[in-house]
């Protein structure tokens, strides 16, 4: 009897407690109905009116090189602007308006196995929004991030792609027509340095210490090869492969310091000087360049900064600055040396009023308001620009 007593009342708890219940969701019921939220609306943004003092820095990922990006950052206050996927080790440039940006890259249908497939993707620059692609053959090097390996010919026709089988060609594409024109081997040849004051022709570093030229029809076909003479030597004192541009004057430095202008607008280069930048005293205590974009000449031609290490030896020519070198490219002498920053990569911007760098140590890009040789005053740090960056372009 005591056993059915207390399920009797556990029943009749239970039971009130169901009425209460029920009273309580009634009770909402009776409540009004609250306004329904506004659906949710992505519209795109673009950069437009924002910051026109932009940098691109490129970011081959290592460790995930699947995932490769450019990070767009203001380069007054360092802010994250926006960011374009690059795929598995791409390259990139920046056309001259810099109104578009194309990217030279790869994909793998399963991420990191499958069928692959190379294209030259081009992109807006005020939205980062993506506008076309050209299929490229599977044969664009997978190399890291360098100048070069992407570039534009003087007339905005024609994008030239660095290839890797290994062989080594170029894939000329033609923007205009949205198609390949042509694949030009360029045998023991790297890079593409277009010129200035022909429509459609670029010049290559070549391993043998001689520098080749390629003319282009108005069709994107081969039109005429031209090789200098040995200028360097690629054993005793080899070539950095990155160049600065002003017009059809091309500069070079090597593993040693020694700086050599050339002008490559016509079918065959011409040295035009040579100077070496380390003096004496500075030899003796081992004082080298290094780095990947491992020195930048100002827009004027007047002054070049490069970044050095002391005890340089076989071998250190990719080590990270000591110390940044100020050079008058006019006499040749150092006029100014600034800590080093750990910079491997180095740019002005198209005006030259900033100096910008990569750290290779860290990741940190750091920016300078270049007032003169001797006055650098800082303008902004972005403590992690990215995980494996080594190539930058300023977007003004």
């Amino acid at each position: 009897m005591d056993r059915n007593n207390a399920l009797k009342k556990a029943a009749l708890k239970n039971t009130a407690l169901l009425v209460a219940g029920w009273g309580l969701c009634l009770a909402c019921l009776a409540q009004p109905k609250p306004p329904e939220l506004p659906a949710e609306t992505l519209e795109p943004s673009t950069l437009e009116g924002r910051s026109p003092n932009r940098v691109y820095v490129a970011d081959i990922a290592i460790s995930h090189i699947a995932d490769g990006r450019i990070r767009i950052f203001d380069a007054v206050n360092g802010r994250f602007l926006g960011m374009v996927s690059t795929g598995f080790a791409g390259n990139f440039a920046v056309n001259p308006a810099a109104q578009e940006l194309y990217v030279a890259t790869t994909y793998l249908s399963r991420s990191y196995r499958g069928e692959r497939i190379d294209v030259l993707e081009v992109h807006d620059t005020t939205s980062l929004g993506f506008k076309y692609e050209v299929q490229l053959p599977p044969q664009r090097a997978q190399a890291l991030n360098y100048r070069g390996l992407v570039s534009l010919t003087a007339n905005g026709r024609f994008v030239l792609v660095q290839n890797a089988t290994p062989g080594t060609s170029i894939t000329v594409v033609d923007l205009q027509n949205r198609r390949v024109a042509s694949q030009i081997d360029t045998p023991g040849c790297w890079g593409s340095l277009p010129a200035s004051s022909h429509p459609a022709r670029f010049s290559m570093l070549c391993g043998d210490g001689k520098v080749a030229t390629v003319t282009l029809d108005e069709d994107g076909q081969l039109a005429d090869r031209g090789v200098t003479d040995k200028v360097f030597d690629p054993d005793g004192d080899a070539w950095f492969h990155h160049a600065e541009q002003i017009g059809d004057r091309f500069f070079f430095l090597s593993f040693q310091g020694v700086l050599t202008e050339m002008n490559l607008g016509g079918a065959t280069g011409q040295v035009v000087r040579q100077k070496g930048l380390v003096d004496a005293a500075s030899r003796k205590a081992g004082w080298r360049p290094g780095g990947y974009q491992n020195f930048a000449v100002h827009p004027n031609g007047r002054w070049l900064v490069a970044a050095m290490h002391a005890k340089g030896a076989e071998g250190s020519h990719k080590f990270p600055a000591e110390k940044l070198w100020v050079v008058d490219m006019a006499t040749g002498q150092r006029v100014a040396t600034h800590p080093g920053s750990g910079a491997v990569s180095l740019t002005f911007s198209r005006q030259g009023e900033r100096l910008q760098a990569l750290d290779g140590l860290t990741g940190a890009m750091q920016v300078w308001r270049f007032a003169s040789p001797q006055r650098w005053l800082k303008q902004t740090r972005v403590v992690k620009a990215g995980e494996a960056a080594l190539h930058l372009e300023s977007h003004d």
